[in-house]
C-alpha cells in the first residue's frame, strides 16, 4: 500500500484568502457605483453630439444633461458644475468632477472624473 500524503490550504491560509476576497469585494462594492455613474454622465456629455449645442444657451445645454441624469437616476451630479466655454466655431461642455466614499473605519477612497465634449470633433 502507498500512503499518500493530504496536501489542502490551512486554516490561516484559508482565512487570509478570505480576508483578501473580503477586501476586493468591499473596494468593488463601494467603488463600483461610482464608475457606473460616471459612464452615465459621460454618455451623457457623449449625447451631446446629436444636438446643436453651439445654437444652444448654457441653461438648455445643462437641462439636456439633467434630463439623461435623470432617465439614469444619477442623483449626485450637480449640473452648477458643468463648465461651458463658447468659441467662435464651436463649444466645448466639460463636467469635472471628484467623489468621497468611506472604505472603511476612516479611511474615504477619493476618486476624480473628467468629461469634455467638444462640438469641433
Amino acid at each position: 500500500m502507498k500512503h499518500t500524503n493530504q496536501q489542502g490550504i490551512t486554516v490561516l491560509g484559508g482565512l487570509l484568502s478570505l480576508a483578501i476576497v473580503g477586501f476586493f469585494l468591499t473596494a468593488a462594492l463601494k467603488i463600483g457605483p461610482l464608475y457606473l455613474d460616471n459612464s452615465f454622465v459621460k454618455a451623457a456629455i457623449d449625447s451631446l453630439a446629436e444636438e446643436n449645442i453651439h445654437n444652444m444657451s448654457d441653461a438648455e445645454v445643462r437641462r439636456k444633461l439633467l434630463t439623461h441624469f435623470d432617465i439614469n437616476n444619477v442623483r449626485d451630479i450637480d449640473t452648477k458644475l458643468v463648465r461651458i466655454k463658447r468659441e467662435q466655431t464651436h463649444t466645448k461642455v466639460s463636467l469635472n468632477y471628484e467623489k468621497r466614499v468611506n472604505f472603511m473605519g476612516n479611511l474615504d477612497v477619493v476618486v476624480r472624473f473628467e468629461n469634455a465634449y467638444d462640438s469641433a470633433r
